[in-house]
């Protein structure tokens, strides 16, 4: 695990099958669709002339249980309908993240990694371990079946 400021940072890994090759998924996960379907991305604006290439920038802003992060990240993996990965330059809070679409015999399974650390106290890391961190699973979850709904309409 990456370490961060001395800390581990906390991993929340979520997957879903879906009913459909990972070509006519794809377009759906990239950055400029990512605020449609994650409730806790609130704006994304490119600052690179490329969008969704390795090493393409962007600045986001975000809240998740009442906890707001503004952040600039780069794309770090861009394998068009396999893999997808990113992570902050600067900001909060600080986050790796992946997307993997794994073919299957009836579709795709679409999964989304993420490892982040919030800047918080050691009282701030058991607050995130209550109520931030089950916000980011639950935001998770329902973004990867708003994909799936609409990938399988």
């Amino acid at each position: 695990m990456q370490r961060v400021g001395g800390d581990s940072l906390a991993r929340i890994e979520k997957s879903i099958e879906i009913n459909a090759p990972p070509e006519k998924i794809w377009p759906l996960v990239t950055w400029d669709k990512v605020p449609e379907y994650y409730d806790s991305i609130k704006k994304v604006e490119w600052t690179s002339k490329d969008k969704d290439k390795v090493g393409s920038t962007l600045h986001v802003t975000s809240e998740i249980a009442g906890v707001k992060g503004v952040f600039d990240a780069e794309i770090t993996e861009s394998i068009e309908n396999k893999k997808a990965a990113w992570r902050t330059t600067s900001g909060n809070p600080t986050v790796i993240y992946s997307l993997t679409l794994d073919p299957t015999k009836t579709g795709t399974k679409l999964t989304n990694t993420f490892d982040y650390e919030l800047p918080y106290s050691i009282l701030g890391k058991l607050i995130d371990k209550m109520r931030v961190h089950k916000a980011l699973e639950k935001d998770a979850e329902k973004a990867l079946q708003k994909i799936k709904d609409t990938v399988e309409k």
